[in-house]
């Protein structure tokens, strides 16, 4: 035979016996000694294969997936420190406390070191001087040899009528240790309701920005000079207010700004319209490096939003911008919906994408789909990113059996435990498919035989090229994917919707349920 010749079937002669699990009276699973007597023709099947699909090698992971942190963490900010570390805030689910994460890669935000470091106060309060709850928002930034975390809170109603502006104060090097200071709160001489404020040093002057509603006024962009980083000067300018008909869907809404600046320009981002529709979105004011800030004439809005929804993502907003490792690009971090009607809910989840310039303007494009292949960050390195892929209806992740190297080992579920054969490389190919690659073994996971059938089995094998290897990943809407074989059509799916260690996992065609559903967490 030479190699490169097509060939008729990959052969592979397979037979397994298993015998069932059994639950014994107390309710524990007890798994018998399995049976199994499994018969390759590897020879040939190898031969065949390389014949028909030359091997293809892995390369490190140049690439990774949205969201990157894939849980509730709506208004996002990450910030890079010069001590290597990007530090990563949102606002918690709940809206009772703040965790500060770190980690020395951007991609890796969501999966970082992670500690809480404020918690909302324990005694009930109303008024403007309270963060008994809805805590919103949080900022973290370094100033003068000092941490400073800044957040919205305000009482526990749920139409959180004072809403007001918080910063705590941490001098120690790393912001996961030392002691953090009692809230101080930041307002101008009106102390209006007050969120989502924003923290900057443009030519060495601090500058503070944020959201407000006034009296009998819609909910707009102000900005002030700062006179130390706890300390606002006097009033507040209004430098945006929401008229253009693409800044009222739901509500005449603008907030969430963020400061970015490029030549001779600053821009402040902010989010327009109401953050319960599909029609939240980002807009632009744009004003000269060198101008007084303060002075509202100094900045233009742009005409229309720079950032808004597609057909795969909604809502999309409340974001902030950073560095890439090597200083060479701009990303924005922000948040979104997959699913049209999410609002202002938990379902809202992180996601980064790089930003390009057209001279001094910036360029935001479009937000990428859920789990599209997306080029790391500039000098963050090509080392494997891995995930686990865990069953949303077993709470189980995919594995390896006994975390086999071998050709034809069959994939199945298990509790996650941190082994190699339980963590994934993401394997970009044409079409927006992926190969998933077990870190142990390098192997990929393959339909036996380059089935079509429903039940057919899931195992590993050396990546030929072949379709029955290369899946695409289906946004559920809910921060699941389903994912589904290019060869076949059908879905991943745990044998008869098994939740015990040891279900097979296989493909089926579609039945819209828990099953086929699954999460991508990054595990390093």
């Amino acid at each position: 035979m030479v190699f490169g010749e097509p060939f008729i079937s990959r052969i592979q002669v397979w037979h397994q016996t298993q015998e069932d699990y059994e639950t014994d009276e107390g309710g524990s699973n007890n798994m018998k000694k399995r049976k199994t007597h499994r018969m390759l023709t590897m020879a040939i099947a190898f031969v065949m294969m390389v014949a028909a699909f030359p091997f293809q090698a892995s390369a490190a992971s140049t690439t990774f997936i949205n969201p990157v942190a894939p849980y509730s963490s709506a208004d996002p900010h990450v910030m890079k420190h010069t001590d290597g570390y990007y530090y990563f805030v949102h606002t918690s689910q709940g809206w009772d406390k703040i965790d500060i994460s770190r980690s020395t890669s951007l991609t890796g935000i969501g999966n970082g070191t992670r500690k809480t470091v404020f918690t909302k106060s324990p005694t009930y309060c109303t008024g403007s001087n309270c963060y008994s709850g809805n805590i919103w928002a949080p900022e973290l930034n370094y100033i003068n040899g000092a941490w400073y975390l800044y957040f919205s809170a305000g009482s526990s109603e749920a139409n959180t009528p004072n809403q007001r502006m918080w910063v705590i104060r941490n001098t120690s090097a790393n912001p996961l240790e030392g002691t953090w200071s009692a809230p101080i709160k930041l307002k101008d001489t009106a102390d209006y309701w007050s969120i989502d404020h924003t923290v900057a040093n443009i030519n060495g002057q601090l500058y503070i920005s944020w959201s407000e509603i006034a009296p009998n006024q819609p909910q707009r962009i102000m900005i002030a000079k700062m006179s130390s980083p706890t300390a606002i000067s006097g009033r507040g300018t209004v430098i945006s207010t929401p008229t253009n008909s693409w800044e009222t869907s739901g509500s005449p809404v603008n907030e969430g700004p963020a400061f970015i600046t490029h030549g001779s320009k600053v821009h402040l981002s902010f989010s327009a319209s109401g953050c319960w529709t599909d029609d939240y979105k980002l807009g632009l004011l744009s004003a000269n490096l060198t101008a007084d800030l303060t002075v509202a004439s100094s900045w233009t809005k742009s005409a229309s939003p720079v950032f808004q929804k597609t057909a795969s993502v909604f809502g999309p907003g409340h974001n902030s911008f950073v560095k890439s490792p090597d200083g060479t690009e701009d990303w924005i971090v922000y948040h979104a919906n997959d699913g049209s009607g999410q609002g202002c809910a938990e379902q809202r989840t992180t996601r980064i994408q790089k930003i390009t310039w057209n001279g001094d303007t910036p360029v935001f494009g479009t937000p990428v789909n859920p789990a599209a292949a997306v080029t790391r960050p500039s000098g963050e390195g090509t080392g494997d990113i891995y995930y686990r892929i865990k069953n949303r209806n077993s709470g189980k992740v995919m594995a390896v059996d006994v975390a086999s190297t071998a050709d034809g080992a069959n994939i199945l579920q298990w509790t996650y435990n941190g082994t190699g054969d339980q963590r994934w490389a993401l394997d970009p190919v044409s079409g927006g498919f992926f190969r998933l690659r077990a870190s142990h073994s390098g192997k990929v996971a393959d339909v036996l035989n380059l089935s079509t059938a429903d039940g057919a089995d899931v195992i590993q094998w050396p990546n030929t090229g072949a379709t029955n290897q290369q899946w695409s990943f289906i946004s559920t809407n809910n921060q699941y994917f389903e994912i589904k074989n290019r060869n076949s059509g059908k879905l991943l799916d745990v044998t008869n919707g098994s939740l015990v260690d040891g279900g097979n996992i296989g493909q089926w065609s579609d039945l819209n349920n828990t099953v086929q559903q699954w999460i991508f967490e990054r595990v390093n």
